[in-house]
């Protein structure tokens, strides 16, 4: 049951990472999509608190990466080389995150929302995955 969890997060992941990439392949080819795109940017510019929103996921996502890591080395021992390949991962995909979303804006790139949204879907869902390996690392020798 843990390696199917396992298996349909990673998918989840790499449809984010590829909803992300077919957005940005449309957005520079096709102009509906660019009318789209500002049509969403500005509605929910307009309806929305997107400033407020950005600064706290991207807290959120920094707070809990650190949490996790700090779990992590404190369980250091008992964890596998997957969990510290996990590790890895998560502070690649939450810096990806951080980065993109603070360094852009949407003045310069129309599929900056929708782009942020699936970035924060992956980094969420490693979040996630790792979170759970550190807690599970030590569970194996507790049963026997």
């Amino acid at each position: 049951m843990k390696k199917i969890a396992y298996i349909l997060a990673l998918a989840l992941e790499i449809a984010a990472f590829a909803g992300a990439w077919i957005i940005h392949y449309f957005a520079r080819r096709k102009l509906g999509m660019v009318r789209y795109l500002n049509y969403k940017n500005m509605s929910w510019e307009r309806d929305y608190p997107v400033d407020a929103l950005k600064a706290a996921c991207v807290a959120a996502a920094v707070v809990l990466t650190v949490l996790v890591l700090l779990l992590f080395v404190k369980k250091r021992k008992e964890a596998s080389r997957l969990t510290a390949a996990m590790n890895v991962c998560m502070v690649m995909l939450t810096a990806l995150y951080a980065g993109y979303t603070l360094g852009c804006s949407a003045e310069v790139m129309s599929d900056y929302y929708f782009i942020s949204i699936l970035f924060l879907l992956a980094a969420a869902v490693q979040l996630l995955k790792t979170g759970i390996a550190v807690l599970m690392s030590g569970r194996k020798n507790e049963g026997t």
